[in-house]
C-alpha cells in the first residue's frame, strides 16, 4: 500500500490499482502513520508527497516486495516443469565491471537458465542469498561492515580487501588542483546521493561524516548516473565514486586524506552454486585489473597497499598486461586471499 501511494502519487490512483476503495486505503495509511508515530505522506490538492520518512518506508517497501517477486519466480519456474533447465540466480551491485561482466554472464553455467538481478544498493542482494531466492551474490560493503547472520551453508569469499572510495568534483572547481581532499572540507559541499541504497553505505558514510565533524549536505538524489554526472560537472554537487569508475568529462576524482570511506568487494554463492561462483571470480578478477590499470589515481595507490588485495597482483602492471593468474582455481570460488552511496560506471 505504502509503495503504491509512493509510485503513483495520489490515494485514489493506489486504491485503483489495488482494488480497494479510497476511504480504505486512507484508513489502512492512517493506521501505519499511527503506528509508525511519524507522518509518511504530505496531502495536498495536487496528490501526496512522500516525507523523508516515508520515501525511506517506500524504498523498504520496494524491496521487500520485489524479495517476494523473485521468490514467486523461483517456485513457478519449478512448479510449471520440474524437469526444466535449472535456474542460475545471479545477483550484482552496480559497478564499473558490471557493463563488461554482463557479456560473460551466460559461460558461468551454461546447463543452467540465468537469471540476472542488478541492484544500485547493496541491501536486498545479501537478504536475497539469505531467502534462497539468489545462487551468486557480488557486492560491495563498507570495511567495517559487519554481515547479518546468514543461511549456515552460504559460502563468502572477499575479493578486494580495501578500496579506497574517491570523491568526484568539477574540473573546475577549487578542490580540483589539490591531489587529495580532506573529508572535512567538503563539509559546505552540496552532496548527491542515491535515493535506492538500501544497504548499510548510507549510514556508513553519515557515520564517517560524523566523525570528521560534519553531516553531510545533500541536496540532490539521483540513481541515473548521468544526471548525477551532469550535477557534479555543473560545479553544482560532489559524488562519491568507486575508484575503478571511468573517466568523464569535466570531472576530476580525488582521493580523500586518509582513505576514510573505504569499500571490500564480496562474492557469496550457495553451495550448489560453487562451480559458477568460481568462474565469476575469474572473470571478474580480469575485469576488475584491467579496470585498476585504466585508472591512474587508484593504481598507484593499488601499488602501494599489497595488503588490500592479497588475490590479486602486488602491482596493477601496465594498461592491457593480460588475465589475473594468482592461482585462481576456475571450477572454485575459494582460495588465493584472506577470506565494497557511491556510484560506479
Amino acid at each position: 500500500m505504502i509503495e503504491a501511494i509512493a509510485a503513483t502519487g495520489s490515494i485514489s490512483k493506489a486504491a485503483a490499482r489495488l482494488g480497494l476503495t479510497q476511504p480504505a486505503v486512507s484508513t489502512m495509511l492512517r493506521r501505519v502513520e499511527s503506528h509508525l508515530g511519524v507522518q509518511l505522506f504530505v496531502r495536498s490538492p495536487e496528490g501526496v508527497t512522500p516525507t523523508p520518512v516515508g520515501a525511506e518506508v517506500a524504498t523498504r517497501a520496494r524491496a521487500a516486495l520485489a524479495s517476494i517477486d523473485d521468490l514467486n519466480a523461483a517456485l513457478a519456474h519449478r512448479i510449471r516443469d520440474p524437469s526444466a533447465m535449472p535456474l542460475l540466480r545471479v545477483g550484482v551491485q552496480a559497478c564499473p565491471a558490471l557493463t563488461r561482466l554482463s557479456d560473460h554472464l551466460g559461460a558461468l553455467s551454461p546447463a543452467s537458465r540465468l537469471q540476472l538481478r542488478v541492484d544500485q544498493g547493496g541491501g536486498r542482494i545479501p537478504a536475497l542469498l539469505a531467502s534462497g531466492a539468489l545462487d551468486v551474490g557480488l557486492l560491495q560493503e563498507p570495511v567495517d561492515h559487519v554481515p547479518r547472520p546468514a543461511r549456515d551453508d552460504l559460502e563468502r569469499f572477499v575479493l578486494v580487501e580495501r578500496e579506497p572510495i574517491l570523491v568526484g568534483v568539477s574540473s573546475s572547481s577549487p578542490l580540483a588542483a589539490h591531489d587529495t581532499v580532506d573529508l572535512a572540507d567538503l563539509a559546505d559541499q552540496d552532496w548527491l546521493d542515491d535515493p535506492l541504497d538500501d544497504g548499510p553505505w548510507p549510514a556508513y558514510i553519515r557515520g564517517v561524516c560524523a566523525g570528521a565533524g560534519f553531516q553531510p549536505r545533500v541536496r540532490y538524489w539521483s540513481s541515473d548516473w548521468q544526471i548525477s554526472a551532469s550535477l557534479i560537472r555543473s560545479g553544482r554537487a560532489i559524488g562519491l565514486y568507486q575508484p575503478t569508475a571511468s573517466a568523464r568529462d569535466g570531472i576530476v576524482f580525488r582521493r580523500l586524506t586518509g582513505d576514510p570511506i573505504v569499500q571490500r568487494i564480496v562474492l557469496v554463492w550457495r553451495p550448489e552454486a560453487e562451480r559458477a561462483a568460481g568462474r565469476l571470480r575469474v572473470v571478474f578478477s580480469d575485469i576488475y585489473m584491467d579496470l585498476v590499470r585504466a585508472q591512474p589515481v587508484f593504481s598507484d595507490w593499488w601499488d602501494d597497499h599489497p595488503e588490500a588485495h592479497p588475490a590479486f597482483p602486488v602491482t596493477a602492471g601496465p594498461v592491457g598486461a593480460g588475465p589475473v593468474a594468482a592461482g585462481r582455481d576456475a571450477g572454485s570460488g575459494k582460495g588465493g586471499g584472506s577470506r565494497n552511496p557511491h556510484m560506479g560506471g
